[in-house]
């Protein structure tokens, strides 16, 4: 596991959440992972990564999923398949936005695993705001964070001081 660079800014990432689809849902927090059961609260700024598994380490640990995972570009999220535009046909809940993370961040080929994150902006990109439960301009207000288009991504981390990483700087 790489520890961040001791910067005193955030780095960068995007992030894919399911839009809560019910009310029930929305208590908790009105986006979810896509394959996790837990809500990233709109209570707390920053949200602090646990592990379900082995409670006892720190996420992300080595040899363990947890974590908050995060694409180091939106171009790395799409060739992943997670953009919302090419799951949208089976799944049309999905949206996509900037995170900031911090701690502990373990590096890897498209992305990194984080101990802590922050949302920072929704992107525009995706299902119509019609078929999302929740809009993307409530869901950004609701998290404190902007409505970006994708193709913007860097110069938005620029003006909110994110530190973008290359992944073949990372080698």
């Amino acid at each position: 596991m790489t520890e961040a660079p001791d910067y005193l800014n955030r780095a960068a990432g995007v992030r894919i959440w399911r839009v809560a689809p019910t009310l029930w849902a929305q208590l908790g927090g009105l986006l979810w992972a896509p394959g996790m059961k837990e809500p990233w609260p709109t209570t707390d700024r920053e949200y602090v990564a646990s592990c379900a598994t082995f409670p006892d380490h720190a996420p992300p640990a080595e040899g363990c999923s947890c974590g908050f995972y995060a694409f180091y570009t939106p171009h790395l999220a799409e060739k992943g398949g997670y953009w919302p535009q090419v799951m949208s046909p089976l799944y049309n809940r999905l949206v996509a936005g900037v995170v900031g993370v911090a701690g502990e961040v373990e590096p890897a080929e498209y992305g990194m695993r984080a101990e802590r994150a922050t949302v920072e902006a929704i992107f525009t990109d995706g299902a119509d705001d019609a078929e999302l439960p929740i809009p993307r301009q409530e869901l950004a207000a609701d998290y404190d964070a902007k409505l970006i288009d994708s193709r913007d991504y860097e110069e938005f981390c620029a003006e909110r001081g994110l530190i973008v990483f290359n992944p073949e700087d990372l080698d």
